[in-house]
Formats: C-alpha cells, structure tokens, sequence
C-alpha cells in the first residue's frame, strides 16, 4: 500500500494558497498600464522628433537669401509653407493624442499612487508640447521680421539711379562729338557701332565693366526725360508696393504673436477646466451627504410632526366652535367696538383755545419738530407761538405785518425750519427768516411786468398770490406761487432775478385759466411720483405735471373733477404719494388715484365751504384726513353750524367722527409728530385737539401745567401812574404790532423825548399789571365763585325784589315817541 499523506498535505498547501490569493485586492490588469505606458512613448517620441526637426532645419527655414545660394538645402516660400503645414498638423496630433490620454486615466484607475503617476506622466508630455509649440511660434516670427528686412533692404535707390543716368548722360555726349568728327571722314559709310564703357548694369548686376555697343543715332534728350519719367513711375510703384508688403509682414507678425498667446491661453483653460470640474465632484459630494442627513432629520421629526398637526386641528376646530358660539353676541356689538377703537386712535380727547384776534385766520403753520407756530389771518397781522416758552396765557411773542394794507394768504415753514414763506395778498411773495427779527427779509420775489401780455416773459407774478409753498425735500431752497395770471412759477433763493421756471394753466378749449392753489407731492420716500406738481384751477380742473419732463405738456389732467366755475381750494398728496385729495368752493371732498386719475375714487358732497383757503390734512399713519366746513349764515341749526370732520381714507361715503364749532372751520393741520390737530376759525380762534396718551408731552401740552409770568415791578403805584402815560409812553401793549418796513417818520418821533415827565415814566414804568393780564380774562376766572357765592349786589335785593325786572325790547315801528326818551336797542 502507498502513503497519501504528502499528497494530502500538498493539497492542503494548494488550497491555502489559492484562498489567499481570493482574500487580497483584486489588481488592475497589466495591459491597461502596458498600453497607457506605450501610448505614453509614442507620444512622446513624435514630441522628441518633432523638436529635433524644428532645431535641424531652424537655419534653411530662418535664411531668407534662397536665391543667391548654390546649393539646394535653403528653403523656398513654397518649401516653408509646405513645412509650417506639416509642423502644425504634428502639433495638432499630438494634442489629439494628449487628450485621448487623459481620457484614459479615468478608466485605468480612480485613485491611489498609479492615477497621480498618470497624470504626471500626462503633465510632463504636455509641457514637452508646449515648449514646442513655444520654438515653432517664435521660429515663425523671426522668419516674418527676416522677410520684411530682406524687403526693406531690395527696395529701389532713387538718388543711386539718378546718378547712374548723369553719368550714362556724360557719355553719349562725348561719343556724339566723336561720332561727328568720324562723319566728316567717312561719309560713304551708312552707320558706325561705337563702344561705351558702363560701370553698372541694371538687369545683370555685372561687377565687372563692359563696353555697351551704341548704334550711331544716339537717343536724343527728349528720350532720355521720357525713360526717366517712366523709371520715376516705376520707382514708386514699386516703393508703394514695399510700403504695403512691409505692412502686411508687421501684421503677419503680430498675428503670429497673437497666435502663441492664444496657445498659452488654451493650455491655461484646460487647469481652470480641471478645477471647474473637480469643484463639481465636490459639491456633487456634499449635496449628496446633505440629502441624506435631510432624510435622516425628516425621519427623526415626522412624529413631532404629526403631533403639531393634531395639535393645530384641534385649535382651529375650537376656534371655529367658539366663533359660531358667540356669533350673535359680536354681531350685535361690531359697531360699537369700531366707533370705540376709531375714538381711541383720534387724538380729540381733549381741546386748548388761543385767541388770534377778532378777524378771519386763514393762515396756519408749525415747524417739523413742533416747537413754534405761527398764524396769520384778515387783521394783517403774523402772530408767532413759542410753546417751549409760553404759559397757560397763550400769548404769541412776536406779532408782525408782513405787508401793510394786504390780507395773509399763506404761511408756511421750510423743510429745514430757518425761512418762513409768506404769501399776502400781492403780487410779490417774501421769504424771512425764523425770528422774524432784525433784517429778517431774506428775499422778495420779483415783480412781473405790467405791460409785457406774454406771460412766459415776465420776471415774475403781474396779479394777487394765491397760494406758495416749498419743495419738501430737505437742504432745498426752492418754493412755487400761483396768482390770478394764470401761472405757476418756481423759485430758488439761489437765482434771484427772475424764476426758475413759469408753468402756464390752460383749459380744454386753449384758453388760460386762473389757478387758485398747488402743491408738491409730500412723500418722505423717494419714488415714481415725488417728481410731480399739481394744480387746482378756477374752473374746477386737476393738472399734474412730472419735473423730469417739459411743463408745455400736461401729464394728467382731470377737466371735470369738479363743477365748472367752482374752484378748487387745496389739493393735498397722501404720504404714500398714490392718493391725491380735493376741496372746492362746490361743497365737495374728493379722493384720486394718480394710477386712475380719470375717474374719482371716493367723494362725499354737502359739506359747504364759503372760504378760499379752506384746506386738507391727512393724518401721521396715512390712515384717515380731515377737513373744515363752514357756518351758513342763515340758520342756527346744529346741522348748519362750522364743523371738523374726520374721513377714513379709503371710503368718504360717512365720516368717522365731526366735532362741531359755533363758527366755520377754515384752516387744519394734523402735525405728524405731535399728533395734535390745530385748526382755525373765522372769529379769530385757533383750536388745537390732543390726547394725553396718544399724543407725546411736546407741543401745546407743554404749556398747560405752566404757571402765569408776572412781573416783579408790578404794584398799584405803577397801575395808578398808567392814565396818565401818553400815547409815546404806552408804546409796549397787549397785541404790540410792529411793521417789516418802519417809517422814518415813527423812527425819529421814538427817539425824541416831549418832556421829563415822560421821561421817568418810561424809565420807571417798564411793563404795567393790565398791560400783562386782560381784564375780561381775570374776572371770567371769578365768574362761577361769584354765581355761587353771592356778596355784594344780589343779597341786597333778596327780600325786596326776589325776581328781577328786565327791561323789554322796543319796536320802532309802533312806538316812535318813546324813542327819544329811551336809548335804541342794539343788535
């Protein structure tokens, strides 16, 4: 029997062995790498062969004299060509073949030491190409700069060839003479060959001297001119076509050097590409590890999820439960809720009166910040409020008169609070400064030609003021009148001989029309519509112009926007500059959007309006606006009697609130930062509405918890010296009036003094008890003690005339003899 255990055991070994050749990593086959390696070679070496050929044959290639050589090995222009072709389609296939290279990395291999061996094995062909390509492009070049020497060098010597034919001159003259001394002597003989010596040959180029046979009529002079005539055209025909092959060789070299930055910027391209695409790998990377963090967050927070959603369902269920539940009980009281919530966001809890004097106040203005105010009305005078320094009194601290004999028609502060325009009732608008002190005219507009028809060539306004007011953008020294000559004219503190610019009102039909009022657009922001100009006509029109445009054309118009004949008050722009608001003598407020400017959006009529500078104000939040109405004069109804209505913006069709005066209602004014609302009437009164919570502690309100100033030398003594003061010593008094323009003549009384008892009187008597309070106001103070507490006059009859016994009212028609005895009732 025969052992089988080394057999056994050698298979066993087999086995092992083949096991772990199955347990390593598998390896890439041979022949990937044998066939990248050797396509590798071949490039290489058509990359070698290729330089090799270039270096060989840079001399014949580069050496422009192939004419003049004896042997064949200098190239011609054919030849070169011919190898440029041949140089390129080898650059060409090696760069195909550096491709297909590349290609192949990717399939070999993915990573690991043998890829980065491929693509160095890659950039180090690539680069042996470039140098290549480098020696090619700069072998090409020195050729094009050769060739256009060689040119510059064959052109045509005018001066050499005008010496040559002095010196060929010189000679036919001599043999001219010779031939006619050998004439004489032979004359039987028909022609004679004589030999002339030449030192140059213009076709050969013999170095040596040659004898140029002559024949024996010798070209004439007029011959010789016409050869040279045509050797001069010959000569620049041939310089100008040097000039143009010297211009196409410099552009053949530049393109050559266009070409090798060309090659340089492709090579570049192709590492940007490579970055390009590895940056995509990346990304491709983390957008894919995102995904999946994404599902595995949205698998961690899907049960939160449905949770939340349960949770949301069963609110929005209970919501609902509870709305249907309490339907009737909301329903029933929504408008209440409204009218309190509309009240609690007007600031008219609570109202101040300043009296302004007995007249008409058709003039209102507050700076920015609230701090001043200033009023103007029928009395001519301007009265300026000071509420960081004025007491519960309300007494102004400057009163002036702007223009002397004319109404005020508008005042009103500049955007940067240190001018203030006024418009009287003239022809020239003044502009002065905050104080209004000293010489506080800062400028006068100019005054337009009275006889001049044409409006556009006038300085200036030739007819009453209407309205003015300024640019509102800020740091802008610009402001816009309107008068009764049917203009609009802009102008700037900046040019002061004339306006800026002068914009003419025409109605439908061509014909001018007066303008009552105009405006800019208000917005704080800067858009489409802050460029616009509006105006209100007699007739009752809209014109709106944009700045950026001519002013010869209209941008929108509205011809019927109210009732013809009926003019149109103020114009207002909202503070989101889309709505436009207007007041007319028709009794009427209507709302425009500038989007539909043909068709009016809201309107609410039978709001009567007898006042041309009736007026609009929109409110802080843009929410609500306000306007006044006037008092018919005929009836003593509630219903007739001067109001201040409240609108929401967005519909008139019923006023939000009215709160009603004894009298009409002509300017308002709903101060942005105050939230206080200021209005005017026709007897003199300013009235200013406010809220302690909504409207902050500035403005009016810093004056009510302010106690009366009085002053120190104050005392009976002085209150009994008062009578006697002259009309020169009572100069200071309650409603103390003074004038822009003094004359000379008050001046100079001023400064004279009549006696020295007048003298110590106004050194002494500096300000007066009566001077400082008014009487009708101290004793309204007393009124409701001594109505409750009587002392003096009532308790004396309380037992002997319990009821009292007024006189009765007289008729003059039926008892005329008793008027003499009895004074006539007033009315």
């Amino acid at each position: 029997m025969t052992d089988i255990t080394k057999i056994f055991r050698a298979i066993i070994k087999a086995q092992q062995a083949s096991n772990r050749d199955l347990n390593r990593s598998p390896r890439t086959p041979s022949r990937w790498s044998t066939g990248f390696l050797s396509r590798a070679k071949t490039i290489l070496n058509d990359i070698i062969k290729l330089k090799y050929l270039l270096l060989e044959s840079r001399t014949n290639y580069l050496s422009p004299f192939y004419l003049l050589s004896t042997t064949n090995k200098i190239m011609n222009d054919e030849q070169r060509l011919e190898f440029e072709r041949n140089i390129e389609k080898q650059i060409i296939r090696c760069r195909d073949d550096l491709e297909q290279l590349k290609s192949s990395i990717g399939l070999i291999c993915f990573e690991g030491q043998r890829r980065s061996h491929c693509e160095l094995v890659y950039a180090y062909l690539e680069r042996d190409l470039v140098q290549c390509t480098k020696i090619y492009s700069e072998q090409k070049c020195l050729r094009y700069k050769r060739e256009t020497e060689r040119k510059k060098i064959g052109r045509l010597d005018n001066d050499v060839y005008r010496t040559i034919l002095n010196f060929e001159r010189k000679n036919t003259r001599k043999l001219t003479e010779t031939s006619t001394e050998n004439v004489t002597t032979t004359e039987n003989s028909p022609s004679t060959m004589v030999t002339v010596p030449t030192s140059y040959d213009h076709y050969n180029h013999n170095e040596n001297d040659e004898e140029i046979q002559i024949p024996s009529p010798v070209p004439t002079g007029s011959e010789l001119r016409q050869l040279q005539i045509e050797n001069d055209q010959l000569y620049h025909d041939v310089a100008q076509r040097s000039e143009e092959i010297h211009a196409i060789s410099t552009q053949v070299v530049e393109i050559a050097q266009l070409q090798n930055e060309l090659f340089d910027n492709i090579f570049g391209q192709k590492d940007l590409i490579e970055q390009v695409d590895n940056a995509a790998v990346v990304t491709n990377d983390d957008l894919a590890a995102a995904i999946i963090h994404i599902r595995d967050a949205v698998r961690n927070t899907a049960q939160m999820r449905h949770w939340v959603i349960f949770f949301l369902l069963v609110m929005i269920f209970s919501l609902l439960f509870l709305d249907w539940y309490n339907m009737s009980d909301t329903s029933t009281s929504d408008s209440d809720v409204e009218d309190n919530i509309e009240e609690e966001s007007l600031p008219i809890s609570f109202h101040v009166n300043i009296i302004h004097g007995l007249k008409s106040v058709s003039c209102l203005t507050l700076d920015t910040n609230g701090i001043r105010m200033i009023t103007g009305g029928h009395d001519e005078n301007m009265k300026m409020f000071d509420f960081s320094s004025m007491d519960k009194n309300f007494q102004p601290f400057r009163t002036i008169q702007p223009c002397r004999g004319r109404l005020l028609r508008a005042i009103e502060y500049s955007p940067n609070n240190d001018m203030i325009l006024v418009i009287p009732g003239d022809c020239q608008a003044i502009v002065v400064n905050r104080e209004a002190s000293g010489k506080h005219i800062i400028y006068k507009s100019v005054l337009g030609d009275m006889y001049v028809t044409d409006m556009n060539r006038t300085k200036g306004h030739k007819s009453l003021l209407n309205y003015g007011c300024w640019n509102p953008s800020l740091n802008s020294q610009e402001f816009m009148t309107c008068a009764d000559d049917c203009t609009i004219r802009l102008w700037s503190l900046n040019k002061r001989d004339q306006q800026l610019h002068v914009i003419r009102t025409k109605g439908e039909s061509g014909r001018d029309v007066r303008t009552t009022t105009c405006t800019y657009n208000q917005s704080l922001y800067h858009n489409e519509n802050s460029n616009l100009i509006t105006a209100g006509c007699d007739n009752g029109s809209i014109l709106v112009w944009d700045r950026r445009r001519s002013f010869v054309h209209v941008t929108f118009k509205c011809s019927n926007a109210h009732l013809q004949d009926e003019a149109i008050t103020s114009l207002k722009w909202s503070y989101d500059s889309q709505i436009l608001a207007s007041r007319s003598m028709d009794h009427t407020l209507k709302l425009w959007d500038i989007r539909k400017f043909n068709k009016c959006l809201s309107s609410y009529e039978n709001i009567p309006n007898h006042f041309s500078m009736t007026n609009i104000s929109f409110s802080p939040n843009d929410k609500f606006l306000i306007t006044g109405v006037s008092k018919l004069n005929n009836s003593n109804d509630n219903d007739t009697n001067g109001k201040l209505i409240i609108f929401d913006r967005n519909d008139l069709s019923k006023p939000v609130n009215e709160i009603l005066f004894n009298d009409s209602v002509i300017r308002t004014m709903w101060h942005p930062k105050l939230n206080q609302i200021f209005t005017t009437t026709n007897n003199g009164l300013i009235r200013i509405f406010y809220d302690e919570q909504r409207s902050p502690m500035a403005g009016v309100r810093l004056c009510l918890n302010r106690k009366e100033k009085k002053d120190k030398s104050a005392n009976d003594f002085i209150a009994n010296i008062n009578p006697i003061l002259t009309s020169a010593s009572s100069s200071d008094s309650l409603n103390d009036t003074r004038e822009i323009f003094p004359d000379k003549k008050s001046l100079e009384e001023e400064k004279k003094s009549s006696s020295f008892h007048q003298h110590i009187v106004q050194t002494l008597v500096k300000s007066n008890f009566s001077e400082k309070e008014d009487p009708r106001v101290e004793l309204l103070k007393h009124a409701d003690e001594a109505e409750r507490n009587p002392k003096w006059i009532t308790p004396a009859y309380k037992y002997t005339q319990p009821k009292p016994i007024f006189q009765q009212e007289i008729d003059e028609e039926d008892n005329d003899d008793i008027l003499p005895l009895l004074k006539k009732q007033k009315k």
